[in-house]
């Protein structure tokens, strides 16, 4: 009797086991094998054990040097320029892992205070710009990255963070609305101008980024000058050695800070 129940015990458990499909994974940084036992599964056939490697495409190259491609293909960012502590709205796309172009738009303006302060009339001037830039990225690296299996199995890489270098071209157009005026002295003209000009300038520089998931952080420095200067700067004199003259100068200076959102 003892010998039966144990025989029974021992093919009903067998028979639980052959009802049963097994699937073992084992996976390592390169590939995923997969276990499967079919025994069970509806046909004569058994299946072999599958093994599968994951192609070196889908893994980030270059995550130590600075070749690493980019964790997001769009910028929207906040400029701060402190020559004027003025604020611009930038735009930027990725068109390549390394190359880009961006749009910014500011308005800005000097008021009564600052036009006494820089020139030698007085009034407002007020600046709308739209920079459009070109960027090369010359250099950019992971700084920290994490790895997840998927529900395939496929093996995948993620960076938390990147630093990357660039530099750039820009063309801004711009214009002026002057309201302006000065009396008249012994060297000096009488002056009304109440008008909107425009103007242009180009500008070389480069900058850097520190992306974090979905937050970007930016320093740029940019130098120019006038390709279509605006006539009223003509018909004043500016003190350009006063900080805050950026759009007033002969020359073009931009020290620039930026946070924004990546996605």
């Amino acid at each position: 009797m003892r010998y039966t129940i144990a025989i029974i015990l021992i093919g009903v458990a067998c028979a639980f086991s052959q009802e049963r499909v097994i699937d073992t994974v084992y996976t390592d940084t390169h590939k995923v094998t997969y276990v499967i036992d079919t025994l069970n599964s509806g046909n004569d056939n058994t299946a072999a054990p599958a093994s599968s490697t994951v192609s070196k495409t889908e893994e980030e190259t270059d995550t130590l040097g600075m070749n690493a491609p980019p964790n997001k293909l769009n910028k929207v960012s906040l400029f701060l320029i402190a020559q004027n502590l003025s604020f611009m709205l930038n735009y930027e796309h990725m068109l390549s892992d390394f190359c880009s172009i961006a749009i910014r738009f500011g308005y800005d303006g000097f008021d009564y205070k600052d036009v006494r302060k820089y020139t030698d009339a007085e009034g407002t001037i007020r600046t709308f710009e739209v920079p459009l830039s070109f960027k090369w990225y010359w250099g950019r690296r992971n700084t920290g990255k994490y790895h997840y299996i998927d529900a395939t199995g496929e093996n995948h890489h993620r960076s938390k963070s990147q630093v990357e270098s660039y530099i750039h071209t820009q063309v801004s157009p711009l214009m002026y609305s002057v309201n302006i005026h000065r009396a008249q002295s012994d060297y000096r003209e009488f002056l009304d101008i109440n008008k909107k000009e425009f103007a242009a300038y180009f500008t070389v520089g480069f900058g850097g980024h520190f992306c974090y998931e979905h937050f970007v952080f930016g320093a740029e420095l940019n130098l120019g000058t006038f390709i279509a200067k605006p006539k009223f700067l003509n018909k004043i004199s500016v003190s350009n050695d006063q900080y805050g003259t950026r759009l007033l100068s002969k020359y073009i200076t931009e020290s620039i800070l930026s946070i924004g959102w990546m996605f």
